[in-house]
């Protein structure tokens, strides 16, 4: 979920300056409330959680302090307005709305991923990745557009991205419907962000039309191609030609020079994708970054891109980024048998070739389990199945060494049988308990040797029982330092949802001094038993 830097742009005047946090109230709505993720300007964004579904979502609440303030109000349920308007995979969807004991909120999509400014910030991209980013953004405000809708605040704060590249728009706290025009205020005098308003827009915020928008992505277009932010200084001087043509039509001062509808930016993007030109135009080293965009790709496309929905068990899963995570791959097998299958790996010396190796692995893995998924004729067994598998590893000509945890979940016996090869303890925290206990299983590296001989340990696994699978195993010295860091934020964290626990225990393991010292991808996968 973002974080709080995401909306340290206001988009509306800091009304909330100097607040304590709110107490963290236990329901907003129909909705469990786990945390206060980030305090903007007039609202507060929480983690919340559907009970029903078990789905988290993003509630945002108009900050109580503020209810009475009429323009406040009316701009808070716009945004709930504006976003029923919408239904697209590049907009931010839109599960309710109401009011609650404090005032008013709405519930949106949560969504895993980071601001794009972060990853301006953080990444330097190929020019087709930038390209295939911004159209994402386009076809965001083509959606909008033939709604009526002006987003009015376009920026990389306002535009997510998540770890599979997928883009999404949020924040429709100033959008306009594009009929509507509004009465001056004091507010209104306020809306947008200057670095990435449109010279109309910056001398009349309140009356703007839909080549604001286009202006706005014409900065973020510009930002992506040149690593870097703006700050409202624009230099095309080592831009491809074909680009800085489509970037000038987009950043024109003139409305009437600028590009009309977003429909004609989104063919000249689309035209120079496809161009020779993009080719011909791109830098030298623009290649080998694209080369290793797709590398990562791969890697990333070999895991399931979302976690089975099982209604034995709440999943959360949590990832390093970028280069951290090439070697990773996990998958969830359900039997027919109603017995679950865990599998964690990477490859013991992660390596830009990483993806083809765990592409192999994967193969083996679904191969050997291809019987067993689609019939019931006998339980699975865990060591046979490692024993296979290892043995296949063996033969292979690659000669590839991999990290392996497997567990097996038995919510009839109610029981977790656990197997690693390389990597850490499984951690298991009893319902009611606050003691962590460790189940060890240490073996050898799969593909070391087809005279290993493989153990595991089963313990009893009960509903509201809690299971974490990591690779967050260092080696001594580091071993205890990285071992204590790890107990204390599983401990800090038992009462979140698995996604939300997740998620919050790897990153707070990523600030101990043996984090940097893990030499396979950093993953931590929470598993806690409902039935």
């Amino acid at each position: 979920m973002a974080e709080s830097s995401f909306y340290k742009q206001n988009t509306m005047p800091d009304l909330i300056t100097g607040e304590k946090d709110p107490e963290l109230p236990p329901m907003i709505g129909p909705y469990k409330i786990e945390c206060l993720l980030t305090k903007g300007g007039m609202s507060l964004l929480y983690l919340g959680l559907d009970p029903e579904t078990k789905k988290t979502l993003a509630i945002k609440v108009l900050s109580p302090s503020h209810v009475a303030h009429p323009e406040v109000v009316r701009q808070f349920l716009q945004e709930a307005k504006v976003i029923a308007l919408t239904n697209h995979p590049n907009i931010v969807k839109l599960y309710g709305q109401g009011e609650w004991e404090k005032g008013l909120y709405i519930a949106m999509e949560l969504i895993q991923g980071i601001s794009l400014r972060q990853f301006i910030l953080q990444h330097s991209l190929s020019i087709r990745r930038t390209l295939e980013i911004v159209l994402q953004v386009a076809y965001a405000l083509l959606h909008l557009h033939s709604h009526g809708v002006i987003h009015r605040d376009l920026k990389p704060e306002n535009i997510l991205i998540t770890e599979e590249g997928e883009i999404k728009v949020i924040d429709f706290g100033i959008a306009q419907l594009h009929e509507e025009r509004e009465k001056k205020s004091d507010i209104s005098r306020f809306l947008g962000t200057p670095n990435y308003m449109s010279p109309e827009q910056k001398e009349n915020p309140s009356s703007v039309t839909f080549a604001s928008d286009i202006y706005s992505l014409g900065v973020i277009l510009y930002e992506l191609i040149s690593g870097k932010l703006s700050y409202g200084m624009i230099n095309m001087t080592a831009f491809p030609k074909g680009l800085k043509k489509i970037a000038s039509k987009a950043l024109a001062v003139s409305v009437e020079e600028r590009y009309q509808n977003i429909s004609e930016f989104i063919q000249d993007i689309s035209h120079y994708l496809t161009s020779k030109d993009l080719d011909k135009e791109r830098p030298g080293g623009d290649q080998a970054k694209e080369l290793m965009e797709k590398v990562l790709k791969a890697n990333l496309d070999l895991s399931p891109l979302v976690l089975p929905l099982w209604p034995q068990m709440d999943l959360g899963i949590a990832r390093g980024r970028g280069l951290q995570q090439l070697g990773l791959y996990y998958d969830l097998f359900r039997f027919p048998n109603n017995t679950f299958l865990v599998v964690l790996a990477s490859l013991a010396n992660p390596a830009i070739e990483s993806a083809v190796a765990v592409g192999v692995l994967r193969g083996m893995i679904k191969m050997s389990l291809n019987d067993q998924i689609h019939s019931a004729k006998s339980p699975f067994k865990l060591i046979p199945f490692v024993e296979k598998l290892n043995a296949l590893l063996c033969e292979d000509s690659m000669g590839n060494k991999f990290a392996v945890s497997l567990l097996l979940l038995d919510p009839i016996a109610d029981t977790a049988t656990y197997l690693s090869c390389g990597f850490g303890d499984l951690i298991h925290i009893p319902e009611g308990q606050v003691h962590l206990r460790k189940l060890s299983s240490q073996n050898e590296l799969l593909g070391t040797s087809t005279a290993v001989e493989f153990s595991s340990t089963t313990d009893n696994w009960n509903p509201g029982d809690i299971l974490i699978l990591h690779t967050l195993s260092a080696l001594s010295p580091s071993k205890e330092e990285l071992d204590t860091s790890l107990a204390e934020a599983i401990s800090e964290n038992l009462l979140l949802s698995a996604q939300r626990q997740a998620e919050t225990i790897l990153k707070k393991v990523s600030f101990s001094p043996a984090y940097s010292r893990i030499t396979y991808p950093k993953t931590v996968l929470s598993i806690q038993r409902i039935v």
